[in-house]
């Protein structure tokens, strides 16, 4: 062991020699021992120095911040889709007239009293008008049908809003458009819906007004619901490819106002983990909802689950895989059994979704994240009083208005003054437009990647320890020789054996020689001595002889 710890020593000793790592060989080189304790208190502070630095190197890095750049971009793009809904949901003389179920909610709602079949309280308030509101939306599906199989022969046949019942006058890029530009859309909560550029098969290279899209609209408040509090559209601006939720998105524009509404296209792509949290998935197949990825259909698919789960039954406003596994909370059937049985369904529906709980579970990481591309309109409204003293609509000007609103129940052929009134309570003008053609592009990347990450480092290891690509190589050559030097010591531990047994024999043998040879020395000293004496004893044998010498005086 002696001589394994030797040859360790001496391998160390000759690494703080030719290594250039500072610190090290003042270590290795000092004769004195308390020089060589400063030595070692100086490289240890200076490598827990290192390891601090080191420590909130690697933290920084492992936080993947990110930067966000921008930049602008110019060329022709799509022109956005438009979709326009009417904030009363269904006309009230069309939806009464075709469904029982409406006409009883009617008669409840216009009640100054309580109602079991649907849940009304005795005060007629907000909360009355609210719970109308929804239960109108639980019947949704129930409503379309109806809508489906009217067959259009009469005013009162369809309880949805056609194309001719919203829309007066269209105009697109300074030319006139017609029905043929726009395609109808299902919403639970605002019926039957127009599209406008729903294919995106049209293009848009200028900015302003001009060469936007520009429609009268018309929202006859004669034919409202009493539960629909405001009158006006509502108008969402999306992608072809994303689906439109104007309750979540929309923007109202009210009756007897031109709103003008700018936009500008923004296109942002987010950094994947571990930098964040988005879903590079473009397709989804969820229980619900099947198609381009989108947080707000995805939230509400998951809340559809949890309705089902714990309701038994589906919620119509909300997106369902359509299929007899589970009926609609929508129950059909003209008493008040019925009633009730709705009534109840929605009371569940309500304590499901305004639960903060379930929209927590549902904007988890891993059910509903943010997608790593998005594009979004960014837009800003104006608007201004509609129509103007001065303006005259083209239908209030026509020498025949018969059949028109505002000239039921009279005779004469035409009203101009009637007509501009009717106008001003029932019709509203939008323009939807780009602001500018240029637009932002936004883009993530990462504040600090790994290649700075050590070069900064390799700055520290400088600073601290003096240290280089070399010095790495040179610590990496000596655990090499340390992993050679203890790998091979047990294969060549006979043979280190053997080493130190034949110097101890040899150091034994030499000692055994020169004790050998000291005492043939004093043999032959002696010797010289007996023969010196004789000598003298021949020669001088007459004269007093001196003391005879003997074996105990040699």
């Amino acid at each position: 062991m002696g001589i394994f710890s030797k040859g360790f020593t001496f391998l160390l000793k000759d690494f703080a020699c030719w290594t250039s790592t500072h610190g090290v060989p003042h270590i290795g080189g000092s004769n004195h021992i308390f020089l060589r304790l400063f030595w070692i208190v100086v490289v240890i502070a200076c490598v827990l120095g290192f390891l601090v630095q080191l420590q909130n190197l690697i933290h920084k890095y492992l936080s993947y911040e990110v930067n966000t750049e921008t930049k602008l971009a110019f060329e022709e793009r799509p022109f956005p889709v438009v979709t326009v809904c009417n904030l009363n949901p269904w006309k009230k003389d069309e939806a009464i007239g075709l469904s029982q179920y409406m006409q009883d909610l009617n008669k409840a709602y216009e009640k100054q009293i309580a109602s079991t079949d649907f849940g009304f309280a005795s005060s007629r308030n907000g909360a009355r008008q609210q719970r109308a509101l929804r239960l109108t939306t639980l019947a949704s599906s129930h409503l379309f049908d109806l809508s489906d199989s009217s067959n259009g022969s009469t005013i009162y046949d369809d309880p949805g809003y056609s194309y001719k019942d919203m829309i007066v006058s269209c105009t697109y890029n300074a030319a006139t458009c017609n029905e043929t530009f726009f395609s109808s859309y299902k919403d639970a909560y605002y019926g039957r819906c127009m599209q406008f550029n729903y294919n995106e098969l049209q293009n848009s290279s200028r900015a302003g007004p001009l060469y936007g899209l520009r429609l009268i609209l018309r929202a006859e408040q004669a034919q409202y619901l009493p539960w629909t509090e405001s009158a006006g559209v509502i108008v969402n601006i999306h992608n072809k490819s994303d689906i439109p939720y104007p309750d979540a998105g929309g923007y109202y524009a009210p009756i007897g106002t031109a709103s003008s509404l700018g936009v500008k296209y923004v296109a942002t792509t987010r950094k994947a983990a571990p930098y964040g949290d988005c879903s590079m998935d473009t397709e989804v197949d969820l229980p619900n909802y099947k198609g381009h990825y989108q947080v707000e259909p995805c939230i509400r698919s998951c809340t559809q689950c949890e309705i089902i789960k714990q309701c038994g039954c589906y919620y119509p406003g909300l997106p369902y895989a359509e299929g007899p596994e589970y009926p609609s909370c929508y129950v059909e059937g003209l008493n008040s059994t019925a009633y009730e049985t709705t009534s109840a369904n929605l009371n569940c529906i309500d304590r499901i979704i305004n639960d903060f709980n379930i929209i927590t579970k549902c904007t988890k990481l891993s059910t509903c994240p943010q997608p790593c591309q998005v594009q979004t309109y960014a837009t800003t409204i104006s608007t201004a009083k509609w129509p103007s003293t001065g303006f005259c609509p083209n239908e209030c000007t026509e020498k025949i208005q018969t059949g028109q609103p505002w000239m039921v129940g009279r005779s004469e052929a035409r009203n101009k003054t009637l007509c501009l009134d009717w106008y001003k309570k029932n019709t509203l003008l939008i323009e939807v437009y780009y602001e500018r053609m240029n637009y932002q592009v936004l883009s993530e990347s990462p504040a600090y990647t790994f290649v700075s990450c050590i070069s900064e480092i390799a700055g520290q290891v400088g600073l601290f320890l003096g240290m280089s690509i070399i010095s790495v190589f040179e610590f990496f050559t000596l655990l090499l020789l340390i992993f050679y030097y203890v790998s091979s010591h047990r294969s060549r531990r006979l043979e280190l054996q053997q080493i130190d047994d034949y110097i101890k024999k040899a150091e034994q043998e030499t000692k055994d020689l020169e004790r050998k040879e000291n005492e043939k020395e004093a043999k032959r000293r002696a010797e010289k001595l007996r023969k010196e004496a004789e000598l003298y004893d021949d020669d001088h044998h007459d004269s007093a002889l001196p003391p005879k010498v003997t074996d105990a005086d040699l």
